[in-house]
């Protein structure tokens, strides 16, 4: 006479919530839990992550708590094409030690897009002198960090025109592990104003679908300067030059040296000269450049200016 198997009902799911969205390709981490109605030790057995009637990986119970028996993490690849995903992790009727555990399963569905790409637009001197040459630097990053190097960017002038192109180099920038970068030569506007151009990548051709973007990044043209304003700037108590304080004579501007001193060049006119520099209050006065000239600024050191006046401001 054939000895009756016995059976248990059991109960498959995942066992910690995961990212429903995914880059195309992306690694996609699970875990898995099982449950007996007898709380039966299962570790040994198997659970398979099913796609649609393909099985996508096979992994082993390896935990068992005195109820919940569970897989270790794994990863899974997604799809590389985008959509909308059911998949199901299966716990297939197994035998052990006499008892038949039934087959459960739980799906478990996500979304898998396009990578994503970012962009930034750097060292875009402003003003610059109209119908002048200028560069500027633009950046690229995928989501995933991907190898974009080799691939191209497109800049389009206000008006919508295709002024120029650029290819991505092969090694990200400096400090970053993904930004892959281009230097781009460009010419200004022969009309003073100001202006904002736009910086495009368009989609990749690459082995995994990626989204293009886009950014913008403004400058100001001006005429030719004529002359040069040498401005001093010192501390007022201790007589002593400051290094690294900003002069701006708009939209002009420069920096000091080593000695406290900027040269900004600008053409004829009445200007307001600014200067700041961190833990000094600000200088201003004005000044009418029909010459080369020069001038003196005196900052009062005072750590708390800055926080003093924005506090005024919200008063």
């Amino acid at each position: 006479m054939t000895e009756e198997v016995k059976g248990h009902e059991t109960s498959t799911s995942i066992a910690e919530a995961f990212t429903a969205k995914f880059d195309a390709g992306a690694d996609m981490a699970l875990k898995v839990r099982v449950l007996c109605s007898s709380a039966c030790d299962l570790r040994g057995n198997t659970v398979t992550i099913m796609a649609q009637d393909a099985a996508v990986t096979q992994i082993e119970l390896v935990s068992f708590d005195g109820t919940v028996n569970e897989t270790d993490d794994f990863v899974v690849k997604t799809p590389t094409m985008p959509g909308e995903y059911t998949w199901t992790a299966v716990f297939p009727a197994q035998e052990k030690e006499g008892v038949l555990h039934e087959e459960s399963s739980a799906p478990f569905s996500f979304t898998v897009k396009p990578h994503t790409t970012s962009m930034a637009v750097w060292d875009a001197p402003s003003p610059i002198v109209s119908g002048a040459k200028f560069r500027l630097k633009v950046g690229v990053r995928c989501s995933a960090e991907c190898n974009l190097g080799a691939k191209e960017i497109e800049i389009y002038n206000h008006e919508g025109a295709k002024v120029a192109t650029g290819t991505l180099g092969g090694a990200p920038w400096s400090g970053t592990s993904a930004l892959y970068w281009a230097e781009v030569e460009l010419e200004a506007p022969s009309t003073e104003g100001r202006y904002t151009w736009t910086v495009r990548f368009p989609k990749p051709d690459l082995g995994l679908p990626h989204e293009g973007s886009a950014g913008t990044f403004a400058f100001a043209t001006a005429k030719p300067p004529e002359h040069v304003v040498a401005v001093e700037v010192i501390d007022k108590d201790k007589k002593t030059p400051i290094k690294g304080a900003q002069v701006v004579l708009h939209p002009y501007r420069g920096c000091t040296d080593d000695a406290g001193v900027a040269r900004v060049s600008v053409p004829k006119g009445e200007y307001r000269v600014c200067v700041f520099k961190d833990e000094y209050a600000d200088f201003q006065t004005s000044i009418e450049v029909t010459e080369n000239a020069a001038l003196k600024a005196e900052l009062r050191f005072w750590p708390a200016y800055h926080e003093y006046y924005r506090g005024r401001q919200l008063d």
